[in-house]
């Protein structure tokens, strides 16, 4: 492995966790001001509608994400006319899977007053609204994302995680102030919108600068069916993933309201820690590993997913400790006693964390290989399952939160 691969990767690895700490700690202080502000329901419904809109980002056909897996498989590769063709078919597929999207986002946007359970009335066209805004933002993401992932398939994903870390401490710190003056859940729809917009411009601008072959190029119609085809399986994939990811969030929504949505976010908050510090690992060693099996180098490959496996499994572990000891204290100390959603729920999260923690590991290093239909049948399988278990459970054990994680954990 080449020095410049390792300092890359080391790079990568740095700006992930830094931006990680800064995203922690601005969401342990901000959390309660946005609570105190909109009040705790209001506070509920915002996650929510969070949650709900990023299942329309599957609909855009998740080219950039092929985009990223398949330059960071070339990397090894000189060929300046394939990168640029890989390029093109990333933004052909956007603009195929486009109508898609607009579809999606209206059909989601028209029926989220149904989908936040003990929802006011008065709140509908408000929380449709701010549907359409983040629905904006969707549709200007995967334009965003293509100098960010062919950042990260060249092994320079520190470059763009700098340039969006500024921008989540704007961001909060424009959401803060949003809500203190009033403006309320549509104030932060528009300060999400705003900081996409810049992002975009700072991250073509350094991808511009960073990557000597950036450009575009027609893709051959055999680069583009095989393109396409890939694409079409990371799509599925990422729809799978954001439904394992918010599996709970999206149950407790739907059957318990916005309140106990609060209730949920702050007693997962070391969850959550846990889960982003392990995929951004996982994250900035693929590139290196990726560049590996492209160039065949299959030794060396075996002994960084072995790395990499082993560090996961470390971090869970330390986490799932720390939780299990401490989040009850942490929650009350931090919001109040009535935030905490119980031990025995306590216990059933660290456990589902710790399965979807391993089992988002397994896919960042099988996305490498280009071929993942067996990985997205089987998550399929198992994130339907989880929503139909849940539903079972929370009615078998008299409507009670507990009956719900019983069912996604089995």
């Amino acid at each position: 492995m080449k020095i410049s691969s390792l300092r890359s990767a080391k790079l990568n690895a740095l700006a992930s966790y830094a931006s990680f700490i800064v995203n922690s700690i601005l969401s342990f202080f901000v959390s309660p001001f946005l609570v105190q502000y909109l009040g705790s329901s209001n506070f509920g419904i915002w996650k929510s509608i969070q949650k709900y809109m990023t299942f329309a980002t599957v609909a855009d056909g998740r080219a950039t994400q092929a985009l990223k897996w398949v330059i960071a498989n070339d990397e090894s590769n000189q060929n300046v006319l394939e990168k640029q063709q890989a390029v093109g078919s990333a933004l052909k597929v956007w603009s195929y899977f486009l109508p898609f999207v607009l579809v999606f986002i209206s059909i989601i946007v028209w029926k989220l007053p149904e989908l936040i359970n003990g929802l006011n009335s008065e709140l509908y066209p408000k929380v449709q609204n701010l549907g359409v805004i983040l629905g904006l933002n969707l549709l200007i993401n995967p334009l965003i994302g293509i100098p960010d992932a062919i950042l990260v398939g060249t092994n320079n994903g520190y470059r763009s995680t700098l340039i969006k870390t500024v921008g989540i401490i704007l961001s909060n710190f424009f959401m803060i102030l949003s809500s203190y003056l009033g403006y309320g859940l549509i104030g932060l729809g528009v300060v999400v919108l705003s900081i996409t917009c810049l992002n975009s411009i700072f991250i073509f601008y350094v991808c511009k600068r960073s990557v000597s072959w950036l450009g575009i190029k027609n893709p051959s119609k055999l680069q583009l069916q095989s393109f396409l085809g890939f694409s079409f399986w990371v799509l599925i994939w990422s729809f799978v993933s954001k439904l394992i990811l918010s599996t709970e969030i999206l149950l407790i929504s739907y059957l318990l309201g916005p309140q106990e949505v609060s209730n949920y976010v702050f007693s997962a908050y070391l969850v959550q820690l846990c889960v982003a510090v392990a995929l951004s690992t996982g994250s900035a060693i693929t590139p290196t590993l990726g560049k590996l099996i492209g160039a065949k180098e299959w030794h060396k490959a075996r002994k960084v997913t072995e790395v990499i496996r082993e560090t996961i499994l470390f971090i869970t572990a330390f986490f799932s400790g720390l939780i299990l000891l401490v989040n009850e204290n942490f929650v009350s100390l931090w919001v109040g006693d009535g935030f905490f959603l119980g031990s025995h729920t306590n216990l059933m999260v660290v456990l589902i964390m710790i399965q979807l923690v391993m089992f988002r590991i397994e896919g960042q290093i099988q996305d490498l290989s280009l071929e993942i239909r067996n990985k997205v049948l089987v998550g399929g399988i198992g994130s339907v399952l989880s929503f139909v278990l849940g539903l079972i459970f929370y009615g078998v054990m008299d409507t009670r939160v507990e009956g719900l994680f019983i069912g996604v954990l089995i």
